[in-house]
C-alpha cells in the first residue's frame, strides 16, 4: 500500500470525524432549529420597509446612508437561512414550503421596498439635486449658457428617468420624496422652459448676424417678441431682468428701434409630467447574477474567517471563486478543516454539494482530503500550494464551480 494512499485514507478518517462532528447541528439541522431560522428571518424582514416608512408618517425622508445596516443584515439573514433550510434534514416538500415564505417576504420588503427607496434617495441626492444647484449658481452669475445646459441635463432626468420614484412600497415616504426633490425640480424645468428657448433664440440670431444675415435674424427676432409676455416677472426675478437686457442688444443689432418692454405678469405654469418614462439612476433592484451574489458572500466568509480564526491563519479574496489562507499557526490540516473553516466554508457560501455529494457526506470528505497533497500534515506543509474543489452553491438556484483555496 502506498505511503500517498495511507496519508490520504488517514486524512480522509480525520476529516470525516471532525465534518460529522458538526454536521447534525450545522448542514443537517433539525426541524426545530431551521423553524427558528425561518421565523428569525421573517421577522426580520416583515420590519425591513419600516425603517423607512415610520419615519415618514412623522414627515420624516430617512437618507439612505441610515439604511444600509438594515438591507446589509437582511440580505444577509436571508441568505443563511435559505442556505440552512436547503441543506436541512427536511422533506423537499418542506423545503419549498419554507424557502417560497421567505422568498416571497424577502421579494416584498426588500426587493419591491427597501431596495428601491434606496435606490429612489440616491437618484434625488446624486441627480436632481446637483443639476438644481447648478442652475441655481448659473442663473445666480446670469450664465444664460449654463443655465441652458442645466435646463436641458433637469428636462432629460425628468421626462425619462423619475420613474425610479415611484417603484418602492409606502404612499407617504414616496408622497414626501416627490415632494421635496422631484416637485421643485419640475417647477424649475417650467419656470426656465420660455427663458432658455429665448436664451437659444439670441443665440441662433446672433450667428445669423455674424454672417451678415440680417434679415434672417429679424424674422427669428419676432419669435422672441412673441414670448416675452410669457416671462416671469422681471421685477422680482433678477435672471430675467438680465436677459431682458440681452434681447434689447439684440433687438437693438437686427435693427429694431421700438422699446423692449418688459412683462408685468407672471405666465401660468404648463402642468407638470409626471414620472413616466424607463428609469434610470443607481437602481440596484435588478438582481445581480448567482456569480455576483457568490462573490459578495465569498467578501463576507473572509470576514467572517479572520474573525474566528486569526489566530491561525487570516483569509483575502484572490479573485472569482478563489481564497488565499495565510497561515499564523501550524496545526493539523484535519484539525484547521474539521474543526472551523469547512463548517464556515459551507454555511457562508451556502454550499449543498461538494463533488456532487452532500457536503457533510464520508463521499464528500474523501473527495476533499484527495485534493491535499498526500505529503502535508499541517498547514505548514500547505504553504505554496493550492487546492480546488468542485462545489455547489444555491443562491436561488445551483451554481457549480471549481473554487480555489491558496495557502501561503
Amino acid at each position: 500500500m502506498s505511503k500517498r494512499f495511507i496519508k490520504q485514507t488517514t486524512a480522509a478518517v480525520l476529516l470525516t470525524t471532525s465534518v460529522l462532528s458538526f454536521s447534525s447541528a450545522a448542514l443537517g439541522a433539525t426541524n426545530s432549529s431551521v423553524d427558528q431560522a425561518v421565523n428569525k428571518a421573517k421577522a426580520e424582514l416583515n420590519k425591513a420597509t419600516t425603517h423607512y416608512v415610520n419615519p415618514s408618517l412623522e414627515g420624516k425622508l430617512t437618507p439612505s446612508s441610515a439604511l444600509y445596516p438594515a438591507l446589509n443584515s437582511a440580505k444577509k439573514n436571508y441568505q443563511l437561512t435559505r442556505s440552512a433550510v436547503v441543506s436541512s434534514k427536511l422533506s423537499t416538500a418542506q423545503k419549498n414550503e419554507k424557502l417560497k415564505e421567505i422568498d416571497t417576504l424577502y421579494n416584498e420588503k426588500v426587493s419591491g421596498g427597501l431596495v428601491p427607496y434606496i435606490d429612489a434617495y440616491n437618484y434625488t441626492t446624486k441627480y436632481l439635486v446637483p443639476i438644481m444647484d447648478e442652475i441655481a449658481a448659473a442663473q445666480e452669475r446670469n450664465d444664460f449658457a449654463a443655465v441652458e445646459k442645466g435646463y436641458h441635463k433637469l428636462s432629460y432626468q425628468l421626462k425619462g428617468r423619475t420613474a425610479i420614484l415611484y417603484r418602492f412600497s409606502g404612499k407617504a415616504a414616496r408622497d414626501l420624496l416627490l415632494e421635496e426633490y422631484k416637485k421643485p425640480a419640475d417647477a424649475k424645468r417650467n419656470e426656465l422652459m420660455v427663458p432658455v428657448t429665448i436664451t437659444m433664440k439670441i443665440t441662433e440670431i446672433n450667428d445669423l448676424l455674424k454672417t451678415g444675415k440680417k434679415a434672417e435674424a429679424k424674422t427669428q427676432f419676432a419669435e422672441i417678441e412673441a414670448l416675452l409676455n410669457r416671462l416671469p416677472n422681471a421685477s422680482t426675478n433678477k435672471f430675467v431682468a438680465a436677459l431682458l437686457a440681452e434681447v434689447a442688444k439684440v433687438k437693438a443689432a437686427v435693427g429694431d428701434t421700438s422699446t423692449v418692454k418688459p412683462p408685468v405678469t407672471t405666465p401660468v405654469d404648463p402642468p407638470a409630467t409626471g414620472g413616466g418614462g424607463n428609469g434610470g439612476g443607481n437602481d440596484t433592484s435588478s438582481k445581480a447574477s448567482q456569480q455576483e451574489v457568490l462573490n459578495t458572500k465569498v467578501a463576507s466568509l473572509v470576514t467572517i474567517l479572520n474573525t474566528q480564526q486569526s489566530d491561525k491563519a487570516t483569509a483575502s479574496t484572490t479573485g472569482a471563486n478563489s481564497l488565499a489562507v495565510r497561515v499564523k499557526e501550524d496545526v493539523a490540516v484535519a484539525e484547521f478543516l474539521g474543526k472551523g473553516f469547512y463548517e464556515t466554508f459551507t454555511k457562508q457560501l451556502g454550499v449543498t454539494k461538494v463533488n456532487g455529494f452532500d457536503p457533510t457526506s464520508i463521499e464528500a470528505v474523501t473527495y476533499i482530503a484527495s485534493k491535499f497533497p498526500a505529503t502535508a500534515e499541517s498547514l505548514a506543509d500547505l504553504k505554496g500550494q493550492s487546492v480546488t474543489l468542485t462545489i455547489t452553491v444555491n443562491n436561488g438556484s445551483d451554481l457549480t464551480v471549481d473554487f480555489t483555496i491558496s495557502f501561503q
